[in-house]
């Protein structure tokens, strides 16, 4: 029998903007325990209006058998706090975009990405800054599975990351409008 969320998880599951996590199914440890790590690898606190970036989400830990994460990328604050902020592209076939019913765009594992060698599972994609020079939040949620098709006894990690505006993009450019 396949795990439920196999294909990936239904948009919303990041834990950002009062979104509940990946441990509102996954059940059996506290969120974020101990013993295993959730890593965003490409992303610095800084970013330039409309670069690209290579992000990869890692996690690591012990008896993985499958894992899984959903991530999304939001303007934190001013008029558009919560909208979607740039753009998100898979890297390959181990991620999908899912856009919810309100428009945020979230980069998630598809089926082939469920895949981990025991102790380490990644995901690469792109993410396009947006245009206007306005503070974003990346908000992430990490599964590490036992690989028993239950959603009982996984690990479950969220992290969150404020990217800035770097100070040069600032010139000329103007917070968006609602």
């Amino acid at each position: 029998e396949r795990p439920v969320h196999v294909e990936g998880p239904p948009a919303g599951y990041t834990g950002g903007f009062g979104e509940p996590t990946c441990a509102e199914c996954h059940t059996g440890a506290a969120l974020n325990a101990p013993g295993s790590t959730l890593e965003v690898v490409g992303l610095g606190t800084t970013y330039a209006p409309g670069e690209t970036v290579r992000v990869v989400v890692r996690v690591l830990s012990f008896d993985m058998d499958a894992a899984g994460f959903q991530a999304t990328f939001r303007f934190s604050k001013g008029g558009r706090a919560g909208e979607s902020a740039g753009s998100v592209r898979p890297a390959d076939e181990r991620t999908a975009v899912e856009v919810s019913d309100a428009g945020i765009a979230y980069i998630q594992h598809t089926a082939v990405g469920v895949a981990a060698d025991g102790e380490r599972a990644e995901w690469a994609f792109d993410w396009t800054a947006p245009d206007a020079a306005v503070p974003v939040v990346m908000h992430v949620a990490a599964n590490s599975g036992n690989g028993d098709n239950s959603p009982l006894d996984d690990l479950i990690y969220t992290a969150s990351i404020t990217l800035r505006p770097t100070d040069r993009s600032r010139e000329g450019r103007e917070e968006p409008s609602a």
